[in-house]
């Protein structure tokens, strides 16, 4: 009980500290956030709502090179129009919309052409639009995308430095290898998809440099933080990526014990998750007198209909995304070395790791719908399978043997 007062009361202080962000970003003088975005639009940056960072023709219109510059226009959009409707537009989100091209939308804004309507969007957090518009006082969009590859790319290096510090580089190198995999350098330049993918790395080097917690609080902030952030892109890698990590800080726990471990932290998040949604909805309906429970209630019902007929469709859309020449070459060679030096206790630790490879399934169950409409992001989840099937095969080699007879050599 004690703990979950602690609980309560650090997330009363993350919703505090979002409220703050949006009254700071509420603040920010319109002219040279205009200026910024101005740049943007002359510059080109948002020619086209879906780029692809490399052009595959192979793909078609589901590729999973696509960029997402139509939420980051819908996101600048935000950003521009937030002081419209006075401080409440920091909880209702207005922006400008003529319909699907969200790059003319704010083009047209910035025009003042007549036409459109005012949109709100008020059942998300909309975190990154705070920052972009504290980011927009001093920089273009453009800036503001070299400051996320930089950011994001150092934390990257920070976590593959910890892990191999930590677990070995092998344990390392499987988790690059998954990164890899789900084409995570698209990630970086995108203020769509870059949060989740810093929440996961930033909550694995927290947790190399405190491995005698038991992280609970610590899930608990990451999956409010993932709902502030995240327009709901890939949030369950936030979830799956540090578990993954915390069953190999944590192989040599009893698997009964470490397997009840799992599954506390993951009630952590799920916690942090679900109750932070509810809080936004809660302080938007009151303070604005919008009934936000509604909007979301709606939304869900639409991205519900047609229930479990699009559960297949959704997975193997997702799955035909993935490089899986790559990862079944991985696999195989994991799986040879396994043939050839067993551990003979190492079914204790892959258990636990399998379990883990079925997060992403159990979101495109949850979520099949729009899942299988964005599956050219949405495969990015399964980068926690990839990550947690090699962990799982390599849980079953014995490297000391390896190393033993490597050093006779």
């Amino acid at each position: 009980m004690k703990k979950m007062g602690k609980g309560a009361a650090l997330l009363l202080l993350l919703v505090a500290g979002y409220l703050l962000l949006g009254v700071a970003a509420w603040l920010m003088p319109d002219a040279s956030v205009r200026r910024h975005v101005e740049q943007t639009v002359a510059f080109g940056d948002m020619g086209e709502d879906y780029p692809k960072a490399i052009v595959h023709d192979h793909y078609g219109d589901m590729d999973p090179y696509m960029m997402d510059n139509y939420t980051d226009a819908l996101i600048l959009n935000q950003a521009l129009c937030l002081r419209s409707e006075g401080l409440k537009g920091m909880l209702l989100l207005p922006r400008h919309d003529e319909g699907m091209v969200q790059s003319q939308s704010l083009r047209h804004l910035l025009e003042g052409t007549d036409g459109g309507w005012i949109s709100h969007y008020a059942r998300y957090w909309h975190g990154t639009t705070y920052v972009a518009r504290l980011l927009l006082v001093v920089t273009s969009y453009s800036g503001i995308r070299y400051l996320l590859y930089l950011c994001s790319s150092l934390l990257l290096l920070w976590c593959m430095i910890r892990l191999w510090r930590t677990l070995g580089w092998v344990r390392m190198a499987i988790i690059a290898f998954a990164l890899m995999m789900v084409n995570v350098f698209v990630m970086q330049f995108s203020l769509q998809f870059v949060p989740v993918l810093m929440l996961a790395t930033g909550a694995i080097v927290w947790m190399t440099y405190h491995p005698a917690h038991d992280g609970g609080l610590a899930m608990l902030t990451v999956g409010s933080l993932t709902v502030f952030f995240d327009l709901i892109t890939v949030p369950t890698i936030t979830l799956g990526l540090p578990l993954v990590v915390w069953v190999a800080m944590h192989r040599d726990e009893d698997w009964r014990k470490g397997l009840w471990h799992l599954v506390q932290l993951g009630l952590w998040w799920l916690s942090g998750y679900i109750l932070t949604w509810m809080a936004k909805w809660g302080i938007a309906t009151l303070v604005t007198g919008e009934n936000v429970f509604a909007d979301a209630y709606g939304q869900s019902v639409y991205w519900s209909e047609g229930g479990n007929s699009y559960i297949g469709q959704a997975i193997s859309t997702n799955l035909e995304m993935l490089h899986w020449k790559w990862v079944v070459v991985a696999l195989v060679a994991l799986l040879a070395m396994v043939v050839w030096k067993p551990r003979a206790e190492g079914w204790k630790e892959a258990v636990r790791y399998l379990l883990l490879a079925l997060i992403p399934f159990g979101y495109y169950v949850v979520m099949a719908h729009p899942a299988m409409h964005h599956a050219w992001y949405n495969y990015r989840a399964l980068v926690v399978a990839v990550a947690a099937v090699l962990m799982a095969a390599a849980a079953m080699v014995d490297w000391e043997k390896i190393v033993k007879l490597k050093s006779e050599n």
